[in-house]
């Protein structure tokens, strides 16, 4: 997935494929005002290293670029350092694979490992389209994100002083008998010129997602918790109630509590206004599965009176209205004023059947559409059995983020990060 337009389940309009549907019923935009309401400026990220590859290699194209012309870009050197090193954990240990490893499938075809030059890297064929440079972006920023680069664009960025320390302890990992710097070893990999026996096993560890340093860690804890923020005041308190035990506590019976206790209601509210219209965009989601399978059997497609008056689509219609009545109460609870999310509640709570399924028939065009009066398959269209399967139809099968399904808001990814930046022993 890329960056802010992908929040949802959607890639960016650039890198949508045919054969992919969207089902973020035009509230993707809500979608990502909530998980920043939630869990402010941590973008995507779930883990210290989707930091440290990008960062690293913004310094490492200033250094190329220093030496010549024609230097790959930026997200060139990323994408090849992150397939590189989810490779080499691929192959150290294929029977307890990391989770935060991309491009399983794509490994699997190289049963010779054959694919190791930055050249073929670099290439998603080789690799993944959605990487994790595109889920961290965000996070690199200084506007919206930790504050390690300023820019708007990846490829324009500039590292901040703070970024380059975290660059620094990256980079200045030993690698090989010679103890040299990874810094050295991966320009070398750049320009291709390492032998097929250059690959210490040093270099795993060095590069691996799971073994950031104890300066990697505690850097990326000091911008995620210790900055003189309201965002990082948010994110301490959220900590402190998500806890990093090893599972994800119960959103509601645990952190929600956990804040209240604390006399942090109004952040417990907004957590809670976050949660119910996830609910209502599930339930939005349940009741298109059903109109998909009522009109599956009629090429021509069914009239909208008769559909309307099917009792499986009567009952998740009343649930949508149901939890939808329920977002506008809580979203009014926590003084929450986002304009879409509570213009579609409104306009479901209000609305009897067959305009409930006008409403979502116009918010799913690529799946169903409407035509002289009936309810007809859309260009993409194809039958949605439940709301867990269709809320993966965007993510495909390497999606391994914690938050994958989009109902913490996530609260899982600052689960998962505190856990890895955690100093060692208190994790």
């Amino acid at each position: 997935m890329s960056d802010a337009a992908t929040y949802w389940f959607s890639p960016a309009p650039s890198e949508v494929s045919s054969s992919r549907i969207s089902l973020d019923f035009d509230l993707r935009a809500a979608d990502l005002f909530f998980r920043e309401l939630v869990v402010p400026e941590i973008g995507r990220i779930w883990f210290a290293r989707q930091l440290s590859w990008p960062l690293a290699a913004l310094v490492l194209h200033e250094e190329l670029a220093r030496q010549g012309s024609n230097v790959p870009k930026p997200t060139a050197i990323c994408h090849g350092i992150e397939a590189l090193a989810c490779k080499l954990e691929y192959f150290a240990d294929p029977e307890d694979l990391s989770q935060r490893i991309l491009g399983r499938r794509a490994f699997g075809r190289d049963t010779e490992q054959e694919v190791r030059s930055f050249h073929r890297l670099r290439q998603a064929t080789h690799y993944v389209r959605n990487t994790h440079r595109q889920a961290a972006t965000r996070a690199i920023r200084m506007d919206g994100g930790l504050g390690f680069a300023h820019g708007t664009r990846f490829d324009l960025l500039t590292v901040e002083p703070v970024g380059r320390s975290l660059v620094e302890a990256f980079l200045e990992q030993r690698v090989g008998k010679g103890g040299t710097s990874l810094r050295n070893w991966l320009l070398g990999w750049l320009m291709g010129d390492r032998e097929r026996s250059d690959w210490p096993r040093t270099l795993i560890q060095a590069l691996s997602p799971e073994h950031a340093t104890d300066e990697e860690r505690a850097l990326i804890r000091s911008r995620l918790l210790g900055t003189s923020t309201q965002e990082s005041e948010k994110r301490r308190r959220l900590a402190r109630a998500v806890g990093r035990a090893a599972d994800v506590p119960d959103i509601e019976d645990g952190v929600v509590a956990r804040l209240r206790e604390a006399g942090h209601r109004e952040q417990a509210n907004e957590v809670v206004a976050a949660r119910t219209f996830g609910a209502m965009l599930d339930r939005a989601r349940d009741a298109v599965a059903d109109l998909t399978r009522a009109v599956e059997p009629g090429r021509g497609g069914i009239a909208l009176a008769t559909v309307a008056c099917d009792p499986t689509l009567k009952r998740s219609i009343a649930a949508l209205r149901t939890v939808a009545r329920n977002y506008v109460e809580k979203a009014n609870t926590a003084n929450v004023k986002e304009a879409t999310s509570r213009a579609f509640a409104d306009a479901i709570v209000a609305a009897d059947e067959p305009q409930a399924i006008r409403i979502l028939v116009g918010r799913v065009g690529e799946v169903l559409g409407l035509a002289d009066g009936s309810v007809v398959r859309g260009a993409l269209f194809r039958v949605i059995d439940a709301t867990d399967e269709s809320s993966n139809l965007e993510e495909g099968a390497e999606s391994i983020e914690p938050d994958r399904t989009g109902r913490t808001f996530r609260i899982a990814n600052l689960h998962s990060l505190l856990r890895d930046v955690a100093p060692r022993g208190n994790r």
